[in-house]
């Protein structure tokens, strides 16, 4: 009877996970609609109803040109970029078994934004190779992290933490440097530093949405193989489990991702580190769940403060890293108040 009642207790439980994790999908794919309609309609010019009929039905006016010209590749931006740097943050923490693991830690932000600052102020002809340059510098940080944790008595969370944050910043101040020295910095590139999606155009989407889909595509593919990796490197690799060739193909991923949405939009913090812990507090061993829901979350975070960065100072625009780094600072200090463990 006591085993009848255990079985009957669990399947209970697995019926509450599961309609818990269809709601939350719900949730997230209706809020992604919304956000994005609020994307197009807010901003120093408002967007009625009338503009949208008139942007689908191909009518030119002043307003659709707008839709069309502005608001569209940044809303896309938003959605692909957003979408890129939670899903490499997912991947990091599964690589590195860290749940402070993200791009931004861990150096390839910071490579990848200081080779573009690089290119941009000192060698301006490189420029059109931006995207690039930028899986480059995301590649020089992301692997001399893992050269420098590795280097003495094996790689552990705390040595890849200490390397990522010592190579972050060692980037950040060089890139800073660069533009100290430089008399033809801009306050565009200080603008983009902090991470923005107001300049956006429909080349520079064009430009890294063939790279983004490619590795969401291989993300959703190797969803098994990291679900299997959660179990430990020892019960993986006796279950056939190629925990090396994983771990290269996570690390090109995030360098892909990372560099991509770097290049254009600048070096946005915090996403990557909020939306996994975000969606592991609904799933935590499932990752063919956990990818696409990680995807649609970062989106809507993105977007969503993408939305709040116009409204800080209206009419005027704020970069949207700062929301994203004030939303952070508001998570992770809740988190701290509840306790370690919710992580």
């Amino acid at each position: 009877m006591t085993k009848q009642s255990n079985i009957s207790q669990t399947n209970t439980k697995d019926t509450k996970m599961q309609k818990r994790t269809a709601l939350t999908f719900i949730v997230s794919v209706c809020a992604l609609f919304v956000i994005m309609y609020l994307n197009l309609r807010i901003g120093s010019s408002q967007i009625n109803i009338n503009d949208f009929k008139d942007y689908i039905l191909n009518d030119h006016t002043k307003q659709t040109n707008l839709i069309h010209s502005v608001r569209m590749p940044r809303m896309l931006a938003g959605l692909i970029i957003g979408a890129a740097l939670a899903l490499s943050g997912l991947l990091m923490q599964a690589m590195t078994r860290n749940p402070l693991a993200s791009p931004q830690i861990f150096g390839v932000n910071s490579g990848a934004s200081f080779v573009v600052v690089l290119i941009t102020m000192l060698i301006p002809a490189l420029s059109g190779f931006s995207t690039i340059l930028a899986f480059v510098g995301a590649f020089i940080g992301g692997l001399t992290v893992y050269l420098l944790s590795g280097s003495t008595k094996g790689m552990t969370p705390v040595k890849l933490a200490l390397a990522g944050m010592a190579i972050h910043l060692f980037f950040s101040s060089m890139t800073q440097g660069i533009i100290l020295l430089n008399e033809d910095a801009t306050t565009s590139v200080m603008f983009w530093l902090v991470g923005s999606l107001s300049t956006i155009k429909w080349a520079q989407v064009i430009a890294i949405l063939p790279w983004l889909i490619i590795a969401f595509i291989i993300t959703i593919l190797i969803a098994r193989q990291l679900t299997i990796m959660e179990l430990g490197e020892d019960l993986a690799t006796a279950l056939g489990q190629n925990v090396k060739m994983l771990r290269l193909i996570t690390g090109v991923l995030v360098i892909v991702m990372a560099g991509a949405s770097v290049s254009v939009a600048g070096p946005i913090g915090f996403v990557g580190l909020i939306v996994p812990h975000i969606v592991k507090h609904y799933i935590r061993t499932d990752y063919k769940l956990m990818v696409p829901l990680t995807m649609i979350i970062g989106a809507d975070l993105l977007m969503l403060s993408d939305v709040l960065s116009r409204l800080v100072a209206y009419p005027f625009e704020s970069p949207v890293g700062i929301v994203t780094a004030f939303l952070g600072a508001i998570y992770f200090l809740v988190i701290t108040i509840k306790g370690v463990e919710s992580l």
